[in-house]
């Protein structure tokens, strides 16, 4: 049974296209839309961190439309494999994870937040700005300790999966 986003999504990538018909123009466009997606997050964050830093508080909603542009995006990505049974992480794996990506997007992240409270700190009275800041360490902390939990529960083979590890595989 196909849900309302899955028809909405055939849709909008036009994927009854005969241009799909053909194998190699399909794996062509699929890594060519994923180098396009992933040059539009980052370039998203790094823009946004930017307008952020030279422009300030009058930049302020339009680096919060183009950081919730590519994170939105990310979501629906993630979402789409998801109902199509092809998880983000697989279980028992860190292949995904490239600790030079994630540091980078970790600094770009941190100066995005850096830009926020900057631009924020002349927004609004003193106990505002003081709540921002209390909050952000907050926040952060909550991210990295979720992270770690994602990190540690993809490492563990789900129970419907089979360890692809262990020696309890049937010959035939």
């Amino acid at each position: 049974m196909q849900t309302r986003f899955m028809r909405w999504a055939a849709v909008v990538a036009d994927l009854g296209s005969p241009f799909y018909l053909e194998e190699r123009q399909r794996d062509v466009w699929n890594e060519a839309s994923a180098v396009g997606f992933q040059s539009m997050v980052w370039l998203s964050f790094a823009g946004a961190t930017a307008s952020l830093w030279i422009g300030g508080r009058t930049a302020l909603p339009y680096a919060v439309v183009m950081a919730a542009i590519a994170t939105v995006a990310s979501w629906v990505t993630i979402g789409y494999a998801r109902l199509l049974g092809v998880a983000a992480v697989q279980p028992g794996t860190r292949q995904w994870l490239s600790m030079r990506r994630l540091a980078l997007f970790t600094v770009i992240y941190l100066l995005f937040l850096g830009g926020l409270a900057r631009a924020t700190w002349t927004m609004g009275p003193a106990s505002i700005r003081s709540g921002f800041l209390a909050g952000l360490p907050v926040g952060f902390v909550v991210a990295v300790v979720l992270g770690i939990r994602a990190l540690r529960a993809a490492d563990r083979p789900q129970p419907d999966e089979p360890d692809v590890l262990s020696d309890d595989v049937p010959s035939s």
